[in-house]
């Protein structure tokens, strides 16, 4: 996250091309925000149009169900393209970040210029419009994917902590699903294998009740800001909005074939916007082909046949372990050797030990030190003093 001269200097000469650009895309993002919109409550199901917040009184729980405010609609591509839907999450995401920015100058004023240059020296945070060349979002690809490598360990491992001591599975087939759900990023997983696991924990692991802790280290892995998070409802609801958006597209690839017709960049910009292919790795289209036709095999069945996704965090888990990178923690194992508790050592020596240390230690080194450079100091009056004898 640390600034630079040159993404500086690039975001300030590509800033007003594109805000431009922005404003273009916006409208038409906006454009088809709406037909989705006002599909969903021409054609959705009736719980879809009563969708709302949940509560619970047994247990503080606050946020948006899986179930009833997400729909998956079938016939979207009657009147929405992928290719709309793909540029409106994009839309939706580089929206998200410059709110953010907007705000501080609200709560800042004119302090809020420091602020504005620490957000355009560095592309972690910064819309993708403001990239011009091939070169340029290449760049910006993978100061997100930096992001994501930083946050992604830290859901995975919470998500795996939590659920073990709270839920952990019952049968050989849900054990084995578990285990195999958390293995590191380049290790193929079995999605026949892991969704008996998605399908036990969407019994009872709803997505409305996922902690406060959770739901920040997971919009961090999106590269959504947080902030501020300001409450679950404001997160949870930019999570929900991008993975409803996702699953419905993901139904026009999967029974439209269009993964198969897309070309090199749009596959793997598919992919990325999945979390399935880290820019640094370089996958060959063949690599990223299989990882989306795995991701589209976790979807199940019952999601063609009926618009049922997974459960949500079960299914980012899964996509987000190709980040699940150990090579990018900055702990040395050899720490572990080490006395845990040496920096508490001299707690254990008493008044008259610590005293010997110091004398026999610094204090003697600067005793010595002054010492010397008080005998130059007397020499050298000694030698002034003395009368000088003429040849």
């Amino acid at each position: 996250m640390q600034g630079s001269w040159a993404v500086l200097k690039k975001n300030c000469v590509n800033f007003f091309p594109g805000m431009l650009l922005f404003a273009k895309e916006s409208q038409q993002a906006f454009a088809t925000w709406q037909k989705i919109y006002n599909r969903g409550y021409t054609h959705g199901p009736q719980e879809f149009h009563e969708q709302s917040e949940t509560y619970s009184p047994d247990f503080w729980k606050r946020g948006h169900s899986q179930d009833k405010n997400m729909w998956v609609d079938k016939n979207l591509s009657e009147e929405v393209s992928q290719k709309e839907i793909a540029q409106l999450m994009r839309i939706k995401v580089d929206v998200w970040r410059m709110s953010h920015v907007a705000a501080a100058t609200v709560v800042f004023g004119g302090y809020a210029l420091p602020f504005a240059l620490f957000w355009l020296a560095n592309d972690t945070w910064t819309p993708s419009v403001l990239n011009a060349t091939k070169e340029e979002k290449k760049a910006w690809l993978e100061a997100q994917d930096l992001y994501r490598y930083r946050s992604t360990p830290s859901y995975i491992t919470d998500t795996k902590w939590y659920f073990d001591f709270h839920a952990y599975p019952f049968t050989p087939v849900q054990e084995r699903a578990w285990d195999d759900l958390f293995e590191k990023n380049d290790v193929r997983r079995d999605p026949n294998v892991i969704r008996p696991a998605a399908e036990m924990y969407d019994g009872f692991i709803k997505f409305e009740t996922i902690k406060r802790k959770s739901l920040r280290h997971l919009s961090r892995c999106m590269n959504i800001p947080t902030f501020p998070m300001l409450t679950r409802m404001c997160n949870s609801t930019r999570v929900r909005d991008y993975w409803n958006l996702a699953w419905n597209e993901d139904y026009m690839v999967i029974t439209q074939k269009l993964h198969e017709k897309m070309s090199d960049e749009e596959l793997a910009d598919y992919a990325w916007r999945r979390f399935l292919a880290p820019t640094d790795k370089e996958l060959t289209r063949d690599q990223i082909m299989e990882r989306v036709q795995d991701y589209h095999t976790f979807l199940g069945p019952k999601f063609v046949e009926e618009g049922k996704a997974p459960n949500l965090i079960i299914l980012t888990n899964y996509v987000l372990g190709y980040y699940n990178d150990p090579a990018f923690l900055t702990e040395d194992i050899a720490s572990l050797d080490g006395n845990d508790y040496e920096y508490m050592q001299h707690l254990g020596k008493d008044a008259f030990l610590r005293r010997l240390e110091f004398e026999n230690g610094p204090l003697r080194d600067q005793v010595e030190a002054h010492t010397q450079k008080l005998i130059a100091e007397r020499a050298a009056a000694q030698e002034s003093a003395q009368p000088k004898v003429e040849a």
